[in-house]
């Protein structure tokens, strides 16, 4: 399941969604101030988010090891913007299954928004190296090298890494049309952080 930037939609929808967001992005204790996101359409978060992370909870109460536990309340707390808490689901996610690409990445975007993004991009490494063709690890790569770390031409080495491995990537065109503006002008890309 590829996990997606935070996004609320408009309306009645939006102010509960905003209420919810407030509620669980600033839980009772001290938490590090995340670092801005690059922005993006993404997933809205669940209106149920509590009660499904309340859910899980319990689950790994009674079994500690549950591999979809682990990995469905990670991605909750990723959703909720809980980038911290996330990345210690994911941990312990990957150290059952050290191989899964997905979780790997999330965590990777977590780190980033959490204001850590070298190791955001060690992460996307390791998932890049277990699977060559993912190409959401190879699109943050670059995203988080373009942004954070200013190597433009690493960005871009990521990205055409992307299109080389990925022939079938559906963004592919304008991928392409921003790699060509980036090398023409020098300019920062518009896209938006998935």
């Amino acid at each position: 399941m590829k996990r997606k930037a935070l996004r609320i939609g408009m309306g009645w929808k939006a102010a509960v969604a905003g209420a919810l967001a407030i509620f669980l992005l600033f839980p009772a204790g001290c938490r590090k101030k995340e670092a801005p996101t690059a922005g993006g359409g993404g997933e809205t978060i669940p209106l149920d988010a509590p009660s499904q992370i309340g859910n899980y909870r319990e689950i790994l109460k009674k079994d500690p090891g549950n591999l979809q536990a682990l990995i469905g309340l990670g991605n909750l707390y990723f959703d909720t913007g809980q980038d911290l808490l996330a990345i210690e689901q994911y941990g312990k996610a990957l150290a059952l299954d050290p191989g899964n690409v997905n979780v790997r990445t999330d965590m990777a975007v977590c780190y980033r928004r959490s204001g850590n993004p070298d190791r955001a991009i060690e992460e996307l490494k390791k998932a890049i190296s277990m699977n060559p063709r993912h190409a959401q690890s190879r699109y943050n790569l670059g995203m988080i090298l373009i942004h954070d770390k200013k190597d433009v031409e690493g960005g871009i080495r990521a990205w055409e890494g992307l299109l080389e491995n990925v022939p079938d990537y559906p963004y592919r065109d304008s991928l392409k049309s921003e790699i060509a503006k980036m090398r023409g002008m020098g300019q920062q890309p518009k896209l938006k952080f998935k």
